[in-house]
């Protein structure tokens, strides 16, 4: 198979996936597919990306539409958008839809530089309500000090866990005075306090900087009204609290900081979400390695919300190391 009709199934079975909740997106990306069988300008700059054989170009492409609208490159097509999605809302979308994909490709087109950026960053989907799977892992631990160490950690979102406010079946839990307010499952969390959190990541983002913001949010389809507002709150609260992100690979990071926390009764938990499958044998075999290795020396627990690969629906797991 050639590249283009590698990317063009990539990108059809994203857009059924989207059709449900972001017709219009999909209807974008399903386009885009039909651009890259038939040639021409749009698919020759996305096939120059090796990004095309990924499974998650869909992702990265329609990220980097999505960053156009937001950073002000595209303004007719964030006036077409608008107005398909209004339309899609009211039933009758097919025109509108047409005219909003015929903007996208003529917004692709003008901002090359652009798009191939896009294609370069990892996805990063770190809605905050990713934090709450993990929170069900802390919950099981029940630890009631702990060190927390994320790898893959973003923009730091999940490293703020208790800092949102989580709502189960008959309890509530965290800050109450947060302005992120989300619902949860499973049991109430223990009474425990984070009292240290550091992260690492290839390419972290920092909250407080509006380039940085703007392209996690460049990863939630405009339709998704909810993400996007619950995604803002985090951000600002993360900005707020002014947690660092280390720049750094997973491995060697957590080889350099999973050393004895200062105090005993402090169990240290190392959490990952949305990671996994990035990495290479070599870099699994490191960090399992360096767990492994650590378990006799402190109270050490793994909390990971994890697929096998891009295409597997991710499940917790819980692993305690001594």
């Amino acid at each position: 198979m050639t590249a283009a009709s590698i990317g063009a199934s990539t990108l059809r079975t994203f857009a059924v996936r989207l059709r449900t909740t972001a017709p219009v997106s999909a209807r974008i990306v399903s386009e885009l597919a039909g651009e890259l069988d038939r040639g021409g300008e749009v698919a020759d700059l996305l096939c120059s990306h090796t990004a095309v054989h990924s499974p998650l170009f869909g992702v990265q492409a329609l990220a980097g539409v999505r960053l156009l609208m937001l950073s002000g490159r595209a303004p007719e097509l964030s006036r077409r958008f608008a107005s398909a999605h209004a339309a899609a809302m009211a039933g009758d979308s097919e025109s509108a839809a047409l005219l909003t994909w015929l903007a996208a490709r003529t917004a692709m087109i003008d901002n090359p530089g652009e798009v191939l950026a896009a294609l370069d960053r990892t996805v990063q989907q770190h809605q905050p309500k990713m934090a709450g799977y993990l929170l069900r892992g802390l919950t099981m631990i029940g630890a009631p000090r702990v060190r927390l160490l994320e790898l893959g950690a973003c923009a730091g979102l999940n490293l703020i866990v208790d800092r949102y406010r989580w709502f189960g079946l008959g309890w509530e839990w965290g800050d109450q005075d947060s302005p992120v307010r989300l619902a949860a499952t499973g049991p109430r969390p223990p009474d425990l306090e984070i009292v240290h959190r550091a992260g690492c990541d290839l390419q972290p983002r920092n909250p407080a900087d509006p380039r940085h913001a703007m392209i996690l949010r460049s990863f939630i389809p405009p339709e998704h009204d909810a993400q996007r507002w619950d995604l803002d709150d985090a951000i600002e609260l993360a900005a707020k609290v002014g947690l660092r992100v280390d720049r750094a690979p997973a491995g060697r990071w957590l080889r350099e900081n999973l050393v004895p926390p200062a105090e005993q009764d402090v169990a240290t938990v190392v959490w990952h979400s949305s990671f996994w499958p990035y990495l290479s044998e070599d870099e699994r075999d490191e960090i399992e390695t360096t767990l492994t290795a650590a378990a006799g020396s402190m109270t050490l627990a793994r909390v990971a919300y994890e697929s096998p690969d891009f295409r597997s629906n991710p499940r917790l797991t819980v692993t305690i190391h001594s």
